[in-house]
């Protein structure tokens, strides 16, 4: 984990699914599984967390549920990423950098030294316009 973030859990695809979407009238763990085209057993295990969303069931909820799919993975990425720096912190960072960690300032150039001055200018021009 880098300085500055946070050791706090992230919400688990679980909470979100009960807090926002079972809480929906007539809406059981058997319904959602008729929906997503799924069994009752599979959302079962995505709700007690002994199964992860994967790509194509991150596109099903999203089509069912009115989202999108990167919502879901999203909340499967920061579980799991969670999950393995508490799990392996000692191993990671007994680990040697090849190189000093890349600060976004470094990496990501402001669109004027990129582009000039003057596309900046009718960027913003065009931008005003609109």
């Amino acid at each position: 984990m880098r300085d500055g973030e946070s050791a706090v859990e992230p919400p688990k695809v679980s909470d979100v699914l009960r807090a926002h979407f079972l809480t929906l009238a007539g809406v059981t763990q058997e319904t959602l599984g008729e929906a997503l085209g799924v069994s009752r057993h599979s959302v079962n295990e995505l709700m007690n967390g002994r199964r992860a969303v994967t790509a194509v069931m991150a596109l099903r909820l999203a089509r069912v549920l009115g989202t999108d799919p990167e919502f879901w993975m999203n909340l499967q990425q920061a579980q799991d990423l969670h999950e393995a720096s508490r799990t392996h912190a000692a191993e990671i960072a007994s680990l040697t950098p090849l190189r000093a960690e890349v600060r976004h300032e470094d990496v990501v150039r402001p669109f004027e030294e990129i582009f000039g001055e003057t596309a900046a200018r009718k960027k913003v021009a065009a931008a005003a316009r609109s």
